[in-house]
């Protein structure tokens, strides 16, 4: 198999950086950094973190304490700037300087050159913006410790929300101006990825070709990943899907993760940071940056005085101790540095979830549940990786790439003219599987079905209907059922002409199609079954139809290094230049697991990389066990 390139950040001196980390704020005056300095705490902080095996820390120059109401360069607080750098330069500690911060932990602080024009556009608050940012860079062009500037903390809270285009542009006038004077150094924009994740406003017609353009001002992406889920596997896979949603052929990385131990238990925080940190390694993250360094002892400073769960992120506690969240940043520093977490690459998936462009443009006259459609693009990856396989994201209009046997649409809202060029790709040997959401022109020449809705059967039906099997489909067989949870989703009645029918609902209508053109298959459901799952008000349950997207594996001949029978259990395999294998197993259920796991190729041993011990099995598999939310790294020698 051919292998994917990571893209990853370098430092001063050529060498690839894989950023392991904390957001910092010191442990005893948080926020108020640079305003209430204290060098010996300062001192202390980072000496603990660098005693964890993290190599770097992303922080903060809250703009108020940094310039003037002209963007000039406060003396004071550069000079304290000085100081910290030079504490971490001295520990080995990578820095991501963070420019802009108006905002943070849901409070703003105000920009003292900000005097109500348009932050992003009108021209005298640009050159205050540019002035700030040049006397910033220039001083500390020439640092070390700096591994790459950061534009802002999510300056969209601070801004409000703008149309992506306002803000793209503002990004690039950042960029240029950083790049004038630093030419080498990677830039990100600090933004969270909210345009990625559906969370922005969007691009308006006719203003960008495609996503393929926020490429443009961005060395790297900066993905926070505060992901919410009533399903806890959608919950686990989240972190590596949306890595993979982010995939533009930059380094993605995902510069802040957490949760707060005030609403979650401290076991609870260390099984998540252990998911994070290794499925997004694993599919292809160039580093990870936790929120946050410390808990803080400071109820009564604001913002924490009306958000007070944002004390409680930290990796270590107020009075200094570890929370075991800190262990498990120890042990994946530990194993990083070990096998050389820039070495290895993921194995190039065969199977591609397609992103409809109403995710990130806004035409006219056209809506769409960005919140949900997040969701059920996560869905499609979850279950891929329920059916054993993994997935890309592609972003309407591109085709899959080479190599790409399967194409998932989970949500089939598209433009007419993606639907002509899919209709030629499936006839080029591809297997398509799409779900009802929108109009398909030629829908018959390409599912092999037609409309059939009538006068009488107006308006969707909000209860439970089952899905019936009339023949087999994989492991499937006739007269298999899955309930489903009807709410809130778009139907197509159709009436097959040339599709066999796979499947039907609890009125006997068919549901479920497949259709032969060309040398491929058009797999066609007359609602979108991701969309249904993805309903947080119901109770759908996932279970078996994670075995169609196992079928259509195999329809699409999708072939696996290694196969784990169990849906939970997710296995991702990595390759370096001198082709050796790293397995990275992730269990993403509350519950030990323990089985076989088949492999498709001689193998001669398996060991596990932390502990050196061999595990049992033969040329043909192996045995593995995991705990709840358990994690192993496996060299495998074929």
């Amino acid at each position: 198999m051919s292998i994917k390139t990571r893209p990853f950040l370098r430092d001063m001196e050529g060498r690839p950086v894989y950023p392991i980390g904390v957001n910092y704020w010191p442990r005893r005056t948080a926020v108020e950094m640079w305003s209430r300095w204290d060098p010996q705490g300062i001192s202390r902080d980072l000496r603990e973190i660098r005693s964890l095996g993290l190599n770097t820390i992303r922080f903060f120059l809250r703009t108020a304490d940094f310039a003037d109401s002209e963007g000039n360069l406060r003396l004071e607080a550069v000079e304290k700037l000085d100081y910290f750098l030079s504490l971490c330069r001295g520990l080995g500690l990578y820095v991501l300087p963070t420019l802009f911060v108006g905002h943070m932990s849901g409070m703003n602080f105000h920009i003292p050159w900000d005097r109500g024009e348009d932050f992003y556009t009108d021209a005298e608050a640009l050159s205050r913006s540019r002035r700030f940012v040049q006397g910033l860079v220039a001083r500390y062009r020439g640092e070390k410790a700096i591994l790459g500037w950061i534009l802002s903390n999510e300056i969209t809270h601070y801004t409000g929300q703008r149309e992506a285009h306002v803000l793209q542009g503002w990004i690039m006038e950042m960029y240029r101006t950083i790049r004038a004077l630093d030419p080498h150094r990677p830039v990100g924009p600090g933004d969270g990825a909210d345009d990625f994740k559906g969370v922005g406003m969007g691009f308006p017609e006719g203003t960008s070709e495609g996503i393929e353009d926020l490429k443009a001002g961005r060395d790297f992406l900066s993905l926070h990943h505060y992901y919410g889920d009533a399903d806890p596997l959608r919950f686990s896979h989240a972190p590596a899907a949306t890595v993979r949603l982010c995939d533009l052929g930059i380094p993605v990385l995902v510069e802040e993760f957490g949760v707060s131990t005030a609403l979650w238990s401290e076991t609870a925080q260390a099984d998540y940071f252990r998911i994070v940190l290794f499925s997004t390694w694993a599919t292809g993250a160039a580093g990870a940056l936790a929120w946050c360094w410390s808990d803080f002892p400071t109820p009564d400073l604001p913002p924490y005085t009306h958000r007070p769960f944002e004390l409680f992120f930290g990796i270590t506690r107020a009075d200094g101790t570890e929370k075991p969240a800190a262990e498990e940043m120890r042990r994946f520093a530990r194993l990083m540095e070990e096998v050389g977490a820039t070495e290895w690459y993921p194995l190039a998936p065969q199977a591609a979830v397609l992103v409809p462009s109403t995710f990130y443009v806004n035409y006219p006259f056209r809506q769409v549940d960005r919140s949900r459609l997040y969701k059920s693009l996560l869905e499609a990856y979850t279950m891929a990786r329920m059916a054993g396989f993994e997935a890309i994201f592609i972003r309407e209009p591109e085709l899959p790439p080479q190599g790409v046997k399967l194409l998932l649409v989970p949500y089939g809202d598209l433009l007419g003219s993606t639907w002509r060029d899919l209709r030629a790709w499936v006839e080029a040997g591809g297997v398509l599987w799409s779900g009802f959401a929108g109009a398909v022109p030629d829908l018959e020449k390409l599912f092999g079905v037609r409309p059939a809705r009538s006068l009488d059967a107006l308006g969707s039906r909000e209860r439970e209907e089952k899905l019936r099997f009339l023949e087999r489909l994989g492991d499937l067989a006739p007269g298999e059922l899955i309930p489903l949870l009807a709410r809130d989703s778009p139907r197509l009645p159709i009436a097959p002409t040339k599709a066999r029918v796979l499947a039907v609902d609890g009125e006997d209508r068919p549901f479920l199609t497949v259709h032969r053109v060309g040398r491929g298959k058009a797999f066609f459901s007359s609602r979108p079954l991701e969309w249904l799952l993805a309903d947080e008000g119901g109770s759908c349950p996932r279970a078996p139809v994670h075995l169609i997207y196992r079928a259509l594996r195999t329809e699409a001949g999708i072939s696996l290094p290694l196969e784990a029978g169990h849906p939970a259990l997710s296995l991702s395999v990595l390759e370096n230049e001198r082709g050796e294998w790293v397995l990275i197993a992730i269990n993403h259920g509350g519950t030990s697991l323990e089985g076989n796991v088949r492999a498709f190729f001689p193998l001669r041993h398996v060991w596990d990389i932390e502990t050196g011990d061999e595990l049992r099995g033969g040329e043909h598999g192996f045995r593995l066990e995991l705990g709840p939310w358990g994690v192993r790294a496996l060299k495998l020698e074929r």
